[in-house]
């Protein structure tokens, strides 16, 4: 047991933080650094790709790693580990307190900026983010970057002019280009949305891209291409490296960023996305040149996603490729009919300045746009069905962003399943039906290690409740407190936290779980009901389909009614959606406020717009 921790404390309360901190402060955090910590921790090493492996684990053998990195590294390795550490009731509580310890150990002494200080910040924005504190893992991230800056890692540093670099130099200066790219991959992948431009420029990075894992590790000094994939060879010359998974995970992290700022402008209603010079294309040619241009390795299908996690590379693998997926999958849903096959463009109020001129054209690209989504987020959805295969150690490596693309495309799929086309097969919608469930379970699953995938779930849930009304399927209308947080949630679409304007929901009604599941088969006259428990079985790690048993799919299945031909009376009327108690104009302006918001809000919200 810990030193500082007593066995009466066990059974104790949830700390509150400053509790917590207390207690944090005359413990040795090297005492909870197990080697299943350890081991959780590298498994997620392609996020935070700056350690170098062999030194970390020396720090951490020696107790000589800097405090403040040691309880960050405990912050996001905590959530995976089998039991909490007392006194913390669960890992997501422990998770916390660690961050806020390690947070409070680095705002004291934040003007001294040195590597670890960013690396420890950089850490604290990816537990924020998957924890829901949005703008806390904003601003942090951009003290990263302000230190960055003051340390110019942009830039490579000044070498020996006549000699090879050593190794311990080569790693310092990787460990270096490493936290800088880490902290450029962070401020792409974040931004879009209110207030949230791109603070590093691709133009600003004037580092060779990282190597590959083996030449970090063994020291071998080596130079590959920049960002534009130049080449700056040193007056020495070094051996070329290739550009590995993460340097191809920061070029498509490139294009993102224009993506989002791409999908927050206003350029997309003043273009016409099908014409060689429209924005839209031009990103489709750069995501269709990251991916040609990718080694035969590191294409996308299942045998080379098999093959990368024989040799223990799967997670980063599926990184880089959610990265792809979700820039496809948001340049084509901005111009997917906000609720169904409607007949006048992109939206009632949205359709672009051209759509008059165009009609017949829009209607021909939507259907081709609406295909290209779908197929994408079949892909993702084909992907998880195979990392589930994996087990629990592939699993408990995903970080939130291959959640956040398993979300977007479970969405995509619950609207082509309630809104389908006439050229999708009969039989797709039912692996559709199974996808979407399956998705949820993952979500479900994925909420014990990462508490924004609850937010993911619940708005799933809210989704097919709403496309139920909206088709007619449920005949007893909502009460105004989940028409409001149906489209809160709607609105808020991937929010890391509610925005600081909005007014909290009322608290005194109990959540909406009792949804129940209809089949596909003809009309009849329904003989049980089955009600959704409140909560699935808590577990502590995501679950691999041995796992997954048929009272566990059914429960979850419950909680969506899948029927599109009758809807069967819920269990409480009042938590239901419908749309019959409305006149046509609130029903329409009830679409175009909640609908489009939903489809044009984007990932990790942080709620800054005033």
């Amino acid at each position: 047991m810990p030193t500082g921790f007593s066995p009466t404390n066990a059974a104790a309360q949830p700390l509150s933080p400053s509790a917590a901190s207390s207690l944090l402060e005359t413990l040795d955090p090297f005492d909870l650094i197990t080697d299943e910590v350890k081991n959780s921790y590298l498994r997620c090493s392609y996020k935070w790709s700056f350690h170098h492996t062999p030194t970390l684990l020396l720090q951490i053998r020696d107790r000589t790693l800097e405090p403040w990195l040691a309880w960050a590294m405990l912050a996001l390795a905590i959530r995976f580990v089998k039991d909490p550490p007392p006194p913390f009731t669960t890992q997501t509580e422990a998770s916390n307190a660690f961050a806020a310890h390690a947070r409070q150990m680095l705002q004291s002494d934040v003007e001294n900026p040195n590597i670890s200080r960013v690396q420890a910040l950089l850490m604290l924005t990816g537990h924020d983010w998957g924890a829901g504190n949005g703008r806390r893992a904003w601003i942090y991230l951009g003290m990263a970057i302000r230190l960055v800056e003051v340390m110019d890692l942009t830039q490579e540093l000044k070498v020996p002019r006549n000699r090879m670099p050593t190794r311990e130099e080569f790693i310092d200066a990787e460990v270096r280009r490493r936290t800088a790219w880490t902290c450029f991959l962070m401020d792409s992948l974040l931004s879009g949305g209110k207030g949230r431009k791109r603070s590093l420029a691709a133009a600003d990075m004037a580092i060779q891209l990282p190597c590959e894992r083996e030449s970090f590790v063994f020291g071998e000094p080596t130079c590959t291409e920049q960002l534009d994939r130049s080449m700056r060879m040193p007056l020495v010359t070094l051996a070329v490296g290739e550009v590995g998974i993460i340097g191809s995970s920061l070029r498509c992290a490139n294009i993102w960023g224009k993506v989002a700022r791409w999908a927050c402008s206003e350029d997309m209603k003043n273009e016409l996305p099908w014409s060689p010079t429209s924005q839209f294309r031009q990103l489709i040619y750069e995501l269709e040149d990251w991916k040609r241009l990718l080694p035969q390795r590191l294409q996308y299908d299942l045998f080379a996603l098999h093959s990368h996690n024989a040799v223990e590379q799967g997670q980063a693998y599926c990184y880089m490729h959610c990265i792809y997926f979700m820039s496809y999958m948001f340049l084509h849903r901005a111009y997917l009919p906000v609720l169904g096959p409607q007949q006048n463009g992109v939206g009632a109020d949205e359709a672009p300045a051209s759509y008059n001129e165009h009609k017949d054209s829009w209607k021909n690209w939507q259907k081709t746009s609406r295909k290209e989504l779908v197929r994408n987020s079949t892909m993702v959805l084909e992907m998880l069905e195979e990392m589930r295969t994996f087990g629990v150690y592939f699993l408990r490596g995903l970080v939130p962003w291959i959640g956040f693309t398993i979300y977007t495309a479970v969405g995509v799929m619950l609207y082509s399943f309630h809104f389908p086309s006439g050229d999708d097969d009969p039989q797709w919608r039912e692996k559709a039906r199974e996808r979407v469930i399956q998705g949820c379970l993952f979500l479900k699953d994925m909420q014990t290690q990462w508490p924004m995938a609850e937010t993911w779930f619940e708005t799933m849930k809210r989704m097919q409740a709403y496309y139920r009304s909206v088709t007619g399927q449920a005949p007893t209308p909502a009460s105004p407190e989940e028409r409001q947080a149906l489209r809160r949630a709607m609105i808020d679409y991937g929010a890391l936290q509610p925005s600081p304007v909005q007014k909290p929901i009322d608290s005194s009604k109990p959540p909406d779980s009792t949804i129940v599941q209809t089949n596909t088969s003809p009309p009849q006259q329904p003989t049980s009901q089955e009600a959704l428990p409140a909560q699935l079985p808590n577990q502590n790690i995501i679950s691999p389909p041995s796992a997954m048993t048929t009272t566990t799919l059914n429960d979850l299945s419950s909680s969506f009614s899948w029927s599109t031909l009758n809807g069967i009376p819920p269990l409480q009327a009042d938590d239901t959606f419908s749309l019959e108690a409305f006149d046509s104009a609130e029903i329409e302006e009830m679409m175009n406020n909640a609908t489009e918001e939903f489809w044009a809000s984007f990932p990790g919200e942080v709620g800054v717009g005033y």
